[in-house]
């Protein structure tokens, strides 16, 4: 049957969830397929947890705090013995498969010890970053999206800590074979701004393709993403062309010959 309403209001919203879910499947399932996975390939009940868990965050990624537990009751009902042992105050949301028991497990098991830094006589304050629940899980996700090559959006009021989750993430890359990129945008930043801060931290490599130098990847963090200015139809022109980077994989040459992707 057709849906009711602007196709504004579901189409889109579920084609971005169904993406999300796909996206977050393949990277949790990148691990296995290597040799030494096909030998032993994954059980029934083992694919049934990891999809249950990329479910969580595809369709409840968004949600407040609030809605998560009506989400993990419904997974629950449906998902029965294959669902996580919680207790009442818990959610999905507390929970991942661990690859080495290939059971659930807390997220309070992932969290590292963190310690004073004594040794320092005048620590910068600003700068400790203690690790907690959410930021473990928040890397987690992150972690198996950038595996996989492709791009994650941070949503959330100002304090939350995004930044510093998306920075401390970024630092576990080893530098010799991964480099990073941070740009903030402001309400001034324009589209011209966006492409020359990207193409002074990469070299041409053959033809049209370009690449951070000695053979890196490179991540790219947007800080601000919502800041640049609307034009008088509502359009943030700026985010136009981060679109074009994410969906065409370049960007038009600004210099000679102009036009070339």
């Amino acid at each position: 049957p057709v849906m009711g309403g602007a196709p504004w209001e579901h189409v889109s919203r579920d084609f971005c969830q169904v993406t999300t879910l796909i996206t977050l499947l393949r990277g949790c399932l990148l691990p296995h397929e290597d040799e030494k996975a096909a030998k032993s390939p994954l059980s029934d009940a083992h694919y049934e947890k990891m999809f249950l868990y990329c479910v969580t965050w595809s369709l409840g990624g968004m949600l407040q705090a609030s809605d998560r537990p009506k989400l993990s009751k419904k997974m629950q009902e449906l998902s029965g013995a294959a669902a996580p042992t919680m207790d009442a105050s818990e959610t999905f949301f507390e929970y991942f498969v661990d690859d080495a028991s290939k059971e659930w497990a807390h997220w309070e098991s992932r969290v590292p010890e963190w310690s004073y830094p004594h040794e320092e006589e005048k620590p910068k304050f600003a700068q400790l970053i203690i690790p907690t629940l959410d930021s473990v899980r928040l890397e987690a996700l992150l972690g198996a999206v950038t595996s996989v090559d492709e791009a994650a959006l941070f949503v959330g009021g100002p304090g939350t800590a995004k930044t510093t989750a998306i920075k401390q993430f970024m630092s576990n890359f080893d530098g010799d074979e991964i480099g990073s990129k941070s740009i903030t945008f402001s309400s001034l930043t324009t589209p011209m701004t966006f492409q020359l801060a990207l193409e002074a931290s990469v070299e041409k490599r053959q033809g049209k393709t370009y690449g951070p130098p000695g053979g890196k990847k490179m991540i790219v963090f947007v800080d601000d993403v919502s800041m640049p200015a609307m034009n008088e139809w509502g359009d943030q022109v700026t985010n136009e062309i981060v679109r074009q980077l994410l969906e065409q994989g370049g960007m038009y040459s600004l210099e000679k010959p102009i036009g070339d992707m």
